[in-house]
């Protein structure tokens, strides 16, 4: 939700960030700021400040940051909204909906009234798979797969009877009403017939929960090879994949060193049963950077331990990027042959499964073992291609990290060390076979996917040094950088801070947002202070967003040449276009 401006004004003076930090952490003053060893992540050395005059937190070692609301996110591992709430409780404070907005708080008692459905929809199912009759199936399912009886209470497990209105019916009777069960994804409405009925089907059922205990919505799967293996509850207003993790919930007053990140709702399962608890599971989609972001306020440490098939070593590399983004080390866990999590354990059990973790590798190691995975090593062409693209990936790498991988290159090659040394520095670190790279921090740069996370990154990295120094401001409005922001929570904060220039107040603005808006910009914080040389910075990221745009203009160009309704001069047009863009872009 938005809130007034004045109204949040009042919550920042009145939660002072000294106070509010000095409730969890002893602050030593050292020069004009205050100092003490984060409690967001272990260190001995204190690298936590806090700075009174801005009202700003920072950490030099976690890279967390941000307003007294953003500290109370981290340390309690709250949303934005949450965050708010819990302050305004500390200083007697009434939410501003609580007081005068009757639409806001319509539409949270609907919300609270579709979790509720999912609540009574979940008890549902648990009864249909212990009941003896309609039940048999799954029970026997679950045995086969090692699914004893307390896991199935852990983790809620139920059975969908092959019905089209068992569920309809049985919600309808206590009281719920269909549009209610469609909103909340229980129902599917045929719009031809305008009927409705049951979701899921003569499936096992895993429901889905946040960190508060509420089920946001449900997996789905077959017990037989029918197709497809998994449906899931799609987004509702209660629920969105890319912002939740499965098995999460498990974890909500643990404090763990790591965290293992799975494909499957059965790998988390085969996971704790062989006595690894601390696995979670992305829901039927790529990693994403909400994602990323949910495991931050746990844990600094990630191993990702995706399936031993191509299709999962793919969403591994795609992944790894967006972790390390957030400032989280990675390391991989590489299953032999094709083997996947749930599998593997069966059959080698959790001492197994730690060996595998314990020889995991760091995230340029696997991204070298991925690139040597498309080359043919027998072949001595194929062998120099891997060593000149693999030499300029490393020669892109902090220097302090550049030994170890050249000797790695040197054993899967067989290369002497310092001809692969001299291949990297003239290379200048560009990967001939991976162009695209993006700033990060300081004006280095980091190789990260080519695809939407990418961009974000870097949209991301320019408004942080926008907010740290008017001179980065300045560089974007003579850069024209609107048009280049794509991003529109991005682009608003934008125009927002070139429209209203040194009147620009954060805490006001984040104050106007929508609640996933205001998460997003309070998360930028993080990287404020960290930005070092906002001009350069600047200038970078509208250089790296100017060759992005580029290339999106040619990939769009190239799509409209596979149209069979151009004529031979429009064709001719196109390709034209395409040429001249490739060639101003060297």
């Amino acid at each position: 939700m938005a809130f007034p401006s004045a109204w949040l004004d009042e919550l920042l003076h009145k939660n002072d960030i000294v106070s509010v930090v000095s409730e969890y952490v002893d602050l030593k003053p050292k020069g004009r700021k205050l100092w003490a060893c984060c409690p967001l992540h272990g260190e001995k050395t204190p690298s936590f400040s806090v700075s009174p005059d801005k009202q700003l937190f920072y950490c030099f070692g976690c890279h967390a940051g941000g307003t007294v609301i953003q500290f109370v996110m981290d340390i309690e591992r709250l949303t934005f909204y949450e965050a708010v709430q819990q302050l305004a409780a500390r200083v007697n404070m009434d939410l501003p909906n609580e007081i005068n907005d009757r639409e806001l708080q319509k539409q949270r008692a609907y919300k609270k009234r579709l979790l509720e459905a999912n609540r009574d929809a979940a008890r549902y199912y648990c009864r249909c798979f212990l009941d003896p009759k309609t039940g048999e199936t799954a029970r026997e399912y679950a045995a086969k797969r090692g699914l004893n009886a307390d896991i199935i209470t852990r983790f809620g497990i139920g059975f969908a009877p092959d019905t089209w209105d068992s569920l309809l019916k049985h919600l309808k009777s206590l009281g719920y009403a269909e549009k209610e069960l469609v909103d909340a994804g229980l129902l599917v409405h045929n719009s031809e017939r305008n009927t409705v009925y049951d979701a899921f089907r003569g499936r096992l059922i895993f429901p889905i929960l946040n960190i508060n205990g509420s089920v946001l919505g449900f997996g789905a799967r077959v017990m037989g090879e029918e197709k497809p293996k998994y449906i899931n509850t799609g987004d509702t207003p209660v629920y969105n994949k890319r912002n939740n993790l499965y098995g999460l919930n498990l974890h909500k007053n643990e404090k763990l060193d790591d965290l293992i990140m799975v494909e499957g709702y059965m790998d988390v399962i085969g996971l704790y049963k062989a006595g690894v608890r601390n696995a979670v599971a992305s829901l039927g989609t790529a990693l994403t950077q909400q994602q990323a972001r949910l495991l931050k306020r746990y844990v600094e440490k990630v191993f990702i331990a995706y399936d031993g098939d191509a299709a999962g070593q793919n969403a591994m590399v795609r992944g790894l990027d967006i972790l390390r983004a957030e400032g989280l080390e990675v390391r991989v866990i590489i299953f032999p042959d094709n083997l996947d999590p749930d599998e593997y354990v069966q059959v080698y059990g959790k001492d197994g499964f730690d060996r595998l973790k314990e020889n995991a590798l760091s995230l340029n190691a696997f991204k070298i073992e991925a690139m040597a995975r498309n080359y043919d090593l027998e072949d001595i062409n194929a062998r120099e291609r891997f060593a000149k693209n693999a030499c300029a990936f490393v020669a892109s790498l902090q220097p302090i990290e550049q030994e170890r991988y050249y000797r790695l290159i040197a054993n899967k090659t067989g290369y002497a060390l310092e001809a692969l040394e001299a291949q990297g520095q003239r290379s200048g670190g560009i990967v001939p076979d991976q162009d695209r790279s993006a700033p990060i921090r300081g004006g280095f740069r980091k190789r990260i996917d080519q695809d939407e996370e990418a961009r974000d990154v870097i949209e991301r990295t320019l408004l942080a040094a926008c907010l740290k120094d008017r001179a980065a401001m300045r560089v974007c409005i003579d850069g024209n950088a609107g048009a280049r922001i794509k991003n529109p929570t991005y682009l608003a904060l934008y125009e927002a801070l070139r429209e209203q220039g040194a009147d620009f107040s954060l805490a006001n603005y984040v104050g106007e947002l929508p609640e996933k808006d205001a998460e997003t910009v309070s998360s930028i914080l993080h990287d404020e202070e960290a930005t070092e040389n906002a001009a350069r910075v600047a200038a970078d990221c509208l250089k790296r967003l100017g060759q992005e745009n580029e290339s999106d203009e040619i990939e769009r160009l190239q799509a409209e040449l596979k149209r069979t309704d151009l004529t031979a001069e429009e064709r001719n047009a196109v390709l034209k276009e395409i040429t001249n863009r490739i060639r101003a872009n060297k």
